[in-house]
């Protein structure tokens, strides 16, 4: 009864491993015929497959973005600021006649091929697109409506102002572009209300270009001067990077210093020039070099000076006074009889001998003054500023050429010492020079460092445009060889390894599963399988099942066999 209960569940059984077996194989088979690529990547996990996948896009649409980049023609600048020009008659310039451009969207900067910016350009210029768009005072050629206000008039003309002021301060060689903005205050009746006008300009300095200090303030006089009642203080210049060109010099000792160092600098190239003109004809430009350096006195230096000499009297002023005074006889008016009888007449004191008219009594006085001062000297004096105290020339002299008579060849040879000591003497006549004052001046021979020839050949290569080009087509395979080479060709080879060594192992997989499948139904078995018996370490009860299966399936083998196990034991 407990065999014929048992020989169908292992039938059961059977037929189930029988049809694991069966799928197990068609899997295997049809992973087998699978490409070793696509067998090993079905391995993976799927957040390994998921990042697969996307590095594989972006190599892509680098791949994609690279060949596109490649293509793509040179561009250069062919202006700068759109927005100064008329852009919509410049674009349909260049698409009339076939250019390819680009318009920066940030920089508003127009962008057309390298190979055609000066036909590109040539072309705005025929069309008068590209000149300049600086509006001047022809704006008020402009016929005005008869509705136009005061206040139309005065912005046009302070308009047309700043357009003329930034045309002339543009044509500064240094100067790309300028703007000028003009604050006019209203002119008022009260002079409270009275206010300075001002004004900022606006440089737009060419790439390594600057402004030296004395063109800044230039251009601060010019637009000071052409402003009524505006101050040199009221104008500010800035450049394009934001510096503060017109700074105002508060400190005084600052401002004097600087001043003091340019008179110096002068002074120097005074003297250099001087050195050049007497010593250019005899050696030549190239085969000395003069340096001069001077020592200038600054100090301001004012003298008053009062001396005295008693010794010395000198008469300063003589006044002579001679008073003669005659005593006439008493009348009344001339011309008038008088009420009085004449007295009697009294006989002169003395006679003139030679009129015979008696002599008038007469009164006479003299009187003398005179005034003497001390010799007394006053002098001032005041010194000269900038005066010299001591000059320093250097000079350095390169041998000269001479013809060798054995060779034929020019060679240079040292000056002789005469030829230095009368050279000397020209650069001393030269210079002024003052051994009271303290100056030095040095002539030496040195044999100068030659300089290569300098070839002016064409530009180099890589300045050429069509380097770039090509270039860009090299720059662009390398990096595609680098990418299939060095990335996806590698994550290829070790899919497909890892494909194929799934494949090997496979077979041993599934001998090994199906081993442990008899394995464990080795005691419900039945037919053709029942010769597995048990091992070693099954329990009792399987071992015991197994048998009674054995004998149940063939009774006289079992006995047979048990005959042998006795007759051997006989033995």
């Amino acid at each position: 009864m407990d065999n014929a209960v048992a020989n169908p569940a292992q039938n059961q059984a059977a037929d189930d491993t029988s049809s694991e077996l069966t799928t197990n194989e068609a899997l295997a088979d049809s992973e087998s015929n699978m490409h070793p690529v696509v067998a090993g990547f079905n391995k993976l996990s799927i957040v390994r497959q998921a990042a697969m996948l996307g590095g594989f896009a972006l190599v892509i649409a680098l791949t994609i973005a690279i060949f596109i980049w490649s293509q793509e023609p040179n561009y250069k600048p062919l202006i700068n600021r759109m927005q100064d020009y008329n852009a919509q008659e410049i674009v349909e310039v260049l698409q009339r006649e076939g250019f390819e451009f680009e318009i920066d969207p940030t920089s508003q900067v127009l962008l057309v091929r390298a190979d055609e910016l000066h036909d590109a350009r040539l072309k705005l210029a025929a069309a008068s697109l590209i000149d300049d768009k600086t509006v001047g005072l022809e704006l008020l050629d402009n016929e005005s409506n008869l509705g136009t206000s005061h206040f139309i008039e005065t912005a046009r003309y302070r308009r047309g102002l700043e357009g003329e002021l930034a045309r002339t301060i543009a044509s500064i060689q240094a100067v790309r572009n300028a703007r000028v903005h003009l604050a006019i205050p209203k002119q008022s009746v009260f002079v409270r209300d009275h206010r300075q006008p001002r004004a900022s300009v606006f440089l737009e300095l060419y790439a390594g270009a600057a402004l030296h200090k004395d063109q800044v303030e230039a251009i601060v006089n010019l637009v000071s001067s052409s402003i009524s009642e505006m101050d040199k203080g009221s104008v500010s210049v800035v450049d394009q990077k934001g510096n503060l060109l017109s700074k105002i010099e508060h400190d005084s000792q600052e401002l004097l210093a600087t001043k003091q160092l340019q008179y110096t600098e002068r002074v120097e190239d005074s003297i250099s020039s001087r050195v050049n003109s007497i010593l250019k004809p005899v050696l030549g430009i190239e085969n000395y070099k003069a340096e001069v350096s001077a020592d200038i006195d600054f100090t301001v230096v004012e003298q008053s000076e009062e001396t005295f000499n008693p010794d010395l009297i000198a008469v300063r002023s003589e006044q002579l006074i001679n008073e003669q005074t005659v005593s006439g006889a008493e009348g009344g008016i001339p011309g008038a009889l008088t009420n009085q009888p004449p007295g009697q007449a009294e006989a002169p004191e003395q006679i003139d001998p030679a009129t015979g008219q008696p002599i008038t009594p007469m009164d006479k006085r003299s009187e003398t003054t005179r005034n003497y001062e001390v010799d007394r000297t006053l002098s001032y004096k005041q010194q000269q500023v900038g005066r010299i105290n001591r000059l320093t020339v250097a000079v350095v002299i390169n041998d000269k050429q001479s013809l060798n008579a054995e060779t034929g060849d020019m060679q240079f040879v040292p000056w002789a010492e005469e030829d230095l000591a009368r050279l000397e003497i020209l650069v001393k006549d030269a210079v002024g020079f003052s051994a009271a004052r303290g100056d030095s001046v040095n002539v030496i021979n040195s044999p100068f460092m030659g300089k290569g020839e300098i070839e002016l050949g064409s530009p180099e290569f890589w300045t050429q445009p069509w380097f770039w080009e090509i270039m860009k087509q090299v720059l662009a395979g390398l990096f595609l060889l680098v990418l299939i080479f060095g990335v996806i060709r590698p994550t290829i080879h070790s899919i497909a390894n890892k494909g194929r060594s799934d494949e090997d192992g496979m077979g041993l997989d599934e001998l090994a599963d199906a081993d442990d499948e008899f394995d464990e139904d080795k005691v419900t078995l039945s037919g053709a399988d029942n010769f597995l018996l048990p091992g070693a370490s099954e329990s009792f009860e399987r071992q015991l099942d197994a048998l009674k299966g054995l004998i149940a399936e063939d009774p006289a083998r079992v006995a047979q066999v048990v005959i042998q196990w006795i007759n051997a034991s006989d033995d």
